[in-house]
């Protein structure tokens, strides 16, 4: 009797654990997961210089209008980019004086980007001016603070003094005018 006992209390214990376990793998628990994510997004953006916010193209002497003129902008834009990128120049449409009527091509005036202050990322395109995004800067990297020097070339349009009649007598100055669009887009 002894033995049956000893088995029947041996069941009954083997029985209550496996009966507790059944019910702790069933009921809450003391540990669980997540899923943590990093995520980033594309995110640029594009400054112009505030102090270059105008740019004058000047013709004044008897050369400027052989010969053209040019103006270059140190660190005009500064880029921010998560990535690679490129930049995107186009302009509003010709370049018009006063009242409209007298206009100057946008082509006229091409833009060449370079590398400004500590920046050593992008490769360059000049290009003359459309009312079209045309692309001067590319770049396979991005960076917080990137600077470019921009020129505003217009030296093509000094040959055969293209410019000559372009002064209106009326005008202490006559002055054509054309809105520039820089964009950033990720590459």
């Amino acid at each position: 009797m002894r033995t049956k006992n000893f088995l029947s209390i041996a069941a009954l214990i083997i029985c209550g654990l496996a009966c507790v376990n059944n019910v702790k793998a069933e009921g809450p628990s003391n540990a669980d997961n997540v899923t943590v994510n990093i995520r980033f997004n594309p995110i640029q953006t594009i400054v112009v210089n505030p102090s270059q916010k105008t740019v004058n193209l000047v013709y004044e002497t008897k050369d400027h209008y052989a010969s053209g003129v040019s103006s270059e902008q140190k660190d005009h834009l500064t880029v921010f980019s998560t990535g690679g990128f490129e930049v995107n120049v186009k302009s509003n449409g010709e370049f018009k004086r006063g009242d409209g009527v007298e206009v100057i091509s946008a082509g006229d005036v091409k833009i060449l980007a370079s590398l400004g202050t500590n920046t050593a990322v992008g490769e360059f395109n000049e290009q003359a001016l459309t009312t079209g995004d045309t692309p001067i800067i590319t770049a396979s990297k991005g960076g917080s603070v990137l600077n470019y020097n921009v020129k505003y070339d217009n030296t093509a349009a000094g040959a055969s003094y293209q410019y000559i009649n372009r002064y209106i007598h009326d005008d202490a100055e006559s002055v054509y005018t054309a809105q520039v669009t820089y964009t950033i887009v990720s590459k």
